[in-house]
């Protein structure tokens, strides 16, 4: 079960006693290449690859890894499991979420089929339309610009896309106006639990360019092989701003089990770069 906060000073006292645990069991599981483990989506025993490929230093993503053999890794089976606490399996509410392309998409819609999923395709294209995608006609959405009406959604969820949006004040503008009132917003970003405030990494421009502020940073993308630059990494800011958008209940959850697969990105930075398993929770 999620353990929810809503200060920094609780939480880094959750941090502080689950510390020698995480650093034992995350050494152990970064020298493994797969581990038997509990799945919340096949509700059953399976077998985890560790490793998917992706390194912090010479550090195992351990975030991105423990993939179950239903395709979902880590953090994805986190948000899912947030996601079906959240809503019973018939609710016929609306519902979505701010992916398309991905296998987390695939199984929310098998569990919830009237979800509706989109991507961000690219610039200047309207909301709401659909585009090629790989060969498939996915709905394309702009988080800052969204097509839904007003008042018009029960749930919404994005899954590390913040983190790649220069203007998301504007971006929480909008989730919170598409949300009916008491809907809620689940979604999961890079949250670094010793950060006051969000660390800007990079920013656009009045002429459109690019100022990069750190060395750039690019996550893996379904859409663009480039990748999707960082602009952010966030911490306890992000609550505040969230509050300050007009949401009235906003707290961050962190569900931390090894057997699971739950557990931190297994960054060689402690102090700086462990991002444990939470997902940031607001309701308007």
């Amino acid at each position: 079960m999620f353990t929810w906060f809503r200060e920094k000073h609780d939480f880094l006292q959750y941090v502080e006693e689950i510390k020698p645990y995480q650093l034992a069991a995350e050494r152990y599981l970064s020298l493994q290449r797969e581990v038997r483990g509990y799945c919340a989506v096949c509700q059953g025993v399976r077998t985890f690859k560790v490793n998917s490929g992706v390194y912090l230093g010479d550090c195992p993503n351990l975030r991105e890894g423990l993939i179950c053999e239903c395709g979902l890794s880590n953090r994805n089976r986190l948000i899912y499991l947030a996601i079906s606490k959240e809503i019973n399996s018939d609710m016929k509410g609306q519902l979505a979420i701010l992916e398309r392309t991905s296998v987390l998409y695939q199984k929310l819609k098998e569990k919830y089929p009237e979800i509706i999923g989109s991507e961000y395709v690219g610039e200047g294209m309207p909301s709401g339309s659909f585009q090629d995608v790989c060969g498939i006609k996915v709905r394309h959405e702009s988080i800052t610009q969204l097509s839904f009406g007003s008042s018009s959604l029960d749930l919404i969820v994005h899954n590390d896309v913040l983190e790649h949006v220069f203007e998301y004040r504007k971006a929480f503008d909008e989730l919170y106006r598409v949300l009916k009132k008491e809907g809620c917003l689940i979604f999961t970003c890079p949250f670094l639990f010793m950060l006051d405030r969000e660390l800007q990494r990079a920013r656009i421009l009045e002429d459109g360019s690019i100022e990069f502020l750190m060395d750039p940073e690019y996550h893996g993308d379904p859409i663009r092989p480039e990748g999707a630059l960082t602009f952010y990494h966030f911490g306890w800011g992000l609550l505040k701003d969230l509050t300050q958008c007009g949401f009235t209940d906003v707290k961050l959850g962190v569900l931390y089990d090894v057997f699971s697969g739950f557990v931190s990105s297994n960054h060689p930075d402690y102090n700086y770069g462990n991002m444990l398993p939470i997902i940031i929770r607001a309701v308007k």
